[in-house]
């Protein structure tokens, strides 16, 4: 397998990561071989994950559980023709003492990267989606103690490679405020406030530093990494575009940006797929589904399909992809 160190090394410092939350769509991402259009690897989302097991994205099943669910999709990536690598959504990390666990299954599974995020987690079942309006009711954990939660993962995979990167939250549990003064001294004191965590994360031994905003505007991550990149020219850093999609990838890359996740994509490509079969179904229930010309080219494809899921999965990514 490759490894997200040497897939940054390989491809002078940028990589692009793909959500995949099953055996289907990893393969669909391992399968696409265009060198100037693929991916390097996947991203092993929790909030995916657990849609896919049909539960809330509340933290109420363990990282460590969800990694080990996660081992019988990933040996879908031993062995290729094309090794990609993947980084896992550790959420919060979990409880420090399942930490060594944790990194042990990872490593085992060949994760390269971990990404814990820094929002405080008072109990199983309480954490706050990033992407909610009603994240800012879950407040950020305590820096100082993050930082424990760093040198914890670190002591733990002392003889892995296997990045630990901090992903810090402070744009997304900020309160947005109605009066535009005090809205913009809101948004300067969480980049500042993120800044400061950059630093004293990175000290506690953080192999890379994950941004992470809902607005749907990229105006504080790429003030973020510019800021960063200012002071640190060697930590990688990590964004999640889903909110500013329509950002180019360029403008994040001449940022600092390092790895670009697409965090749901995937998943999404396969529910509004399904649904558009229903859809039909239901209008027509009696006529046979047409075979249209995304199915068509879909069916020349070299790959036993071993279930609907991946059958829709394929459908849509090729739709997508102007194929």
């Amino acid at each position: 397998m490759l490894s997200v160190r040497s897939a940054l090394h390989k491809s002078s410092g940028a990589i692009r990561l793909l959500e995949a939350h099953d055996r289907s769509s990893t393969k669909v991402i391992r399968e696409r071989n265009n060198s100037k259009d693929c991916f390097e690897g996947i991203w092993i989302s929790g909030l995916t994950q657990t849609t896919y097991l049909g539960i809330p994205d509340t933290e109420i099943v363990s990282p460590l559980y969800r990694a080990i669910l996660q081992a019988t999709n990933i040996k879908t990536l031993w062995p290729s023709d094309r090794p990609i690598c993947a980084a896992f959504d550790a959420d919060s990390g979990g409880p420090i003492s399942d930490i060594p666990a944790l990194v042990a299954v990872l490593v085992t599974i060949g994760v390269s990267m971990a990404v814990i995020e820094d929002k405080e987690l008072k109990a199983p079942g309480k954490k706050v989606n990033s992407l909610l309006t009603a994240n800012g009711s879950q407040s950020q954990a305590d820096p100082a103690d993050f930082c424990k939660t760093i040198q914890t993962f670190k002591a733990s995979a002392q003889c892995a490679d296997l990045m630990i990167t901090a992903r810090i939250e402070s744009f997304n549990v900020r309160i947005v405020k109605d009066d535009p003064i005090e809205e913009a001294a809101s948004i300067k004191a969480s980049l500042e406030d993120a800044l400061s965590r950059a630093e004293m994360y990175t000290k506690a031994g953080a192999d890379a530093i994950m941004i992470h905003s809902k607005s749907s505007s990229p105006t504080e991550v790429l003030d973020f990494l510019k800021r960063f990149r200012e002071r640190d020219q060697v930590t990688p850093l990590v964004v999640v575009p889903t909110t500013y999609a329509t950002t180019p990838r360029k403008s994040l890359v001449d940022a600092g940006a390092n790895v670009i996740i697409y965090a749901n994509h995937l998943m999404r490509a396969k529910i509004h797929t399904m649904e558009e079969v229903v859809n039909w179904e239901c209008i027509a229930p009696r006529i046979c589904l047409p075979m249209t010309k995304k199915q068509r080219l879909a069916s020349k494809l070299k790959t036993t399909v071993a279930s609907c899921g991946f059958y829709l999965t394929e459908i849509a990514w090729m739709g997508r992809t102007g194929k």
